[in-house]
């Protein structure tokens, strides 16, 4: 399969002799003379590699790099400079391009460059499929003696292997309770593995929002009841259907209530709304469905924040603390929701409770 490049510069004949001599040398090559054609074209051509031009009209190379790094994080970018421009381009290299060149462009150059950053990708990208293998089959051969072990000890405190006494059948329960955190634990792991080797399929249908926020709130209400919690629900009225997989986004509303339950103090409030909303995307307005759930609980530190979904989170803020949040839950959840095309955030103050909202693009259903 050809590497596919994407050439964005103004100046049509340079576009287009890059186009030829990359052509000939066995690229798939697409074209863009501004920032804007260049993302949209991207959302149909899965480019590798982009050569940028960081002086153009309407969206100049510096925010078109910052919108790839953010939607397409795996494309690399090489900046295409003018040699006034050279500190910019450096500039640019600390926002995620892999490399620039200086105008006048000597094409031989060019073509190595262009090499050795593709072996460098390809190489990465080895190893991280390999890196992903390999765990999520390490998960796998977990699961299976684990799952024998927690069905033996139902058998047994079951009492069909005998006699078992109410010291026995605690201590065998307390077993059995450890079993199933390491269980869930474990499924989680083989989630976010599969997410991260791009090796999940989401069934998208078209389904109607409000009953769905109907359903999950549903066995939230007789959780939150048992600690003398409120769920208060609002729905906007008329929502538009959304094409989204049911169980996925599902697993990113129980992740998130969860925690809320978890974390909110007695005779507390949850707040789950549902409404339509309306943000510029690449100059374009698209309409999405947002989810918020909201607590009065203890909230999250602020220094914790930038780390809610990150799987690393209890690495990285080793200190103990009764306010972490679930992190591999939170972590598959942003797999989801991008997955989807829409985003996740949180807000949050330590004493006041925590904010977490993500989206669905309405036009994903179409």
């Amino acid at each position: 399969m050809k590497d596919k490049i994407l050439v964005v510069d103004d100046e049509d004949s340079l576009r287009m002799t890059l186009k030829m001599r990359l052509q000939s040398s066995g690229f798939d090559v697409e074209t863009a003379a501004d920032g804007e054609e260049a993302l949209e074209i991207l959302k149909r051509f899965s480019a590798d590699l982009v050569l940028l031009d960081i002086n153009m009209p309407k969206m100049d190379g510096i925010e078109t790099l910052g919108n790839i790094a953010e939607i397409y994080p795996t494309i690399e970018v090489i900046m295409l400079t003018g040699f006034a421009d050279f500190s910019t381009a450096i500039e640019c290299l600390k926002k995620g391009a892999e490399d620039y060149l200086v105008k006048p462009i000597e094409v031989t150059e060019l073509i190595t460059r262009v090499k050795s950053t593709l072996r460098a990708k390809t190489s990465e990208r080895a190893y991280h499929e390999l890196q992903q293998q390999y765990m999520s089959t390490f998960f796998h051969d977990l699961l299976g003696p684990i799952m024998t072990v927690d069905s033996t000890i139902e058998h047994v405190i079951e009492g069909k292997s005998g006699a078992v006494s109410k010291e026995q059948a605690v201590l065998l329960r307390y077993a059995g309770e450890l079993s199933d955190k390491m269980l869930a634990r474990i499924k989680e792991m083989i989630d976010l593995s599969l997410f991260e080797s791009g090796l999940v399929n989401l069934e998208r249908k078209p389904l109607d929002i409000g009953i769905f926020a109907d359903m999950m709130c549903i066995r939230y209400e007789i959780l939150a009841k048992a600690k003398d919690i409120t769920l208060v629900k609002k729905v906007d009225k008329n929502l538009p259907a959304v094409n989204f997989d049911f169980d996925k986004v599902a697993q990113v509303v129980n992740n998130i209530l969860d925690n809320a339950i978890k974390y909110s103090l007695r005779e507390g409030k949850i707040h789950i709304t549902v409404s339509k909303k309306v943000d510029e995307v690449h100059g374009k307005k698209e309409e999405f469905v947002m989810f918020t759930i909201k607590d009065n609980g203890v909230g999250i530190p602020a220094d914790e924040l930038p780390l809610v979904f990150n799987k690393y989170k209890e690495q990285l803020t080793p200190k103990p603390s009764d306010l972490k949040t679930t992190v591999l839950g939170l972590a598959i959840s942003k797999h989801i929701v991008e997955a989807h095309g829409g985003k996740i955030w949180v807000e949050s103050e330590v004493g006041k409770g925590s904010a977490f909202s993500f989206t669905l693009p309405v036009a994903a259903s179409s």
